[in-house]
């Protein structure tokens, strides 16, 4: 591997930068670590050294996000990982920097209407230049899109029903701040083909098959399942809940209430800023790295046609760190040429969600259908 820097992650400071740059190193892959403040940059990358034991191949560079900061910057490197969020406040210039300088683009988004909206506006532009444009790279929801592909191995399978569940939940400052804006937004799943919207001030009651007690949940933005399948001729039906524990379902819900009152009359803006408040109240410090002991999570997947029906449940540990090692399994596929399709794609759709399956299974994260 080259000495010199062809993946940049951007918003490298905070909680998921730290763990895709833990990846990087593990794989002795050279990065830029960047952000706006050089000294966050400086103590979270001491952190990730102290991780490794070693120093990490990274290269500190601050940058302010505006094409005018970034634009040097990546004109040196092929691929792009943002994980500053939130993505819909945050990445525009990201990702059109990346659009000028032919970088291919990944983050970890959860955020459903960024990933409909970046779809909209820059697929097109990114597959011309054949490109990936590549949102969600995390746990929420390439995971999901793994387990749908391999219950559309079945033949007959339209529909598509997903439940996340995950023991013990932890989200970052980040992620709290973005799931927060997203349940405050409007949150779809595929109905016969159209985008519907769901009801985003209530929770549900879902039975999962692994668990001998009914859980509470929530649309958690939609999830991008949906997006990922609304073109796809293969699928006319796709909804996900999202299952973090019945407390935290109850207290979320309690916020979009809140959130319901307060933003009377608010403009989007104010909005967007008024989330962002409730998110430092929910989560005010960064929490520990997850454990593969402790945060196991099971995605299952429900799939139905007119004569079939079929479940997977795909078992996962440590999600934030699994979505590290997504980012940089990304990565390391692109500069070796092994993209498989260009422009909007999820990681399973650009990669293969066999060729994935099979490296994460191996890499101790996941089971493997086929094993």
């Amino acid at each position: 591997m080259s000495d010199s820097p062809r993946v940049l992650i951007y918003g490298a400071s905070g909680y998921t930068g730290k763990l895709v740059a833990e990846c990087l190193s593990q794989r002795d892959m050279p990065f830029y670590f960047v952000g706006r403040n050089k000294e966050k940059l400086e103590a979270s990358l001491a952190i990730v050294e102290e991780r490794l034991g070693r120093k990490a191949p990274a290269t500190i560079v601050q940058a302010a996000n505006t094409r005018e900061a970034l634009l040097p910057l990546f004109e040196k490197v092929e691929v792009v990982i943002n994980v500053a969020g939130p993505f819909m406040q945050l990445a525009w210039p990201i990702v059109e920097t990346c659009l000028e300088t032919n970088c291919h683009y990944l983050d970890t988004t959860g955020e459903q209407d960024f990933v409909i909206a970046v779809r909209d506006q820059y697929g097109k532009a990114f597959a011309e230049k054949n490109l990936l444009l590549s949102p969600a790279n995390s746990y929420m929801w390439c995971a999901g899109a793994l387990a749908s592909e391999v219950v559309l191995e079945t033949e007959g399978v339209d529909s598509l029903d997903l439940t996340y569940q995950i023991n013990d939940a932890l989200p970052s400052q980040a992620s709290t701040k973005s799931f927060l804006r997203m349940v405050n937004n409007p949150q779809y799943l595929l109905k016969n083909n159209e985008m519907v919207e769901w009801q985003g001030d209530r929770h549900f009651t879902i039975n999962v098959p692994h668990m001998s007690q009914p859980a509470l949940a929530l649309p958690w933005s939609g999830g991008c399942e949906p997006v990922w399948f609304e073109h796809d001729d293969r699928v006319m039906n796709c909804k996900v809940l999202t299952a973090f524990g019945d407390e935290i379902i109850e207290n979320v819900v309690a916020l979009i209430h809140r959130f319901n009152k307060e933003s009377v009359g608010m403009n989007q803006e104010q909005r967007e800023l008024l989330t962002n408040q409730f998110g430092d109240e929910m989560t005010p410090a960064e929490p520990p790295k997850d454990s593969p002991d402790i945060h196991r999570t099971v995605i299952t997947c429900i799939g139905q046609g007119r004569q079939v029906t079929t479940v997977f449940p795909l078992s996962l540990n440590a999600p934030y760190t699994f979505t590290g090692e997504i980012c940089t399994e990304a990565a390391e596929r692109l500069l070796n040429g092994e993209l498989k399709a260009a422009g909007f794609q999820s990681a399973a759709g650009a990669f293969g969600h066999r060729e994935l399956i099979e490296k994460f299974h191996k890499l101790g994260y996941m089971n493997n259908p086929w094993l």
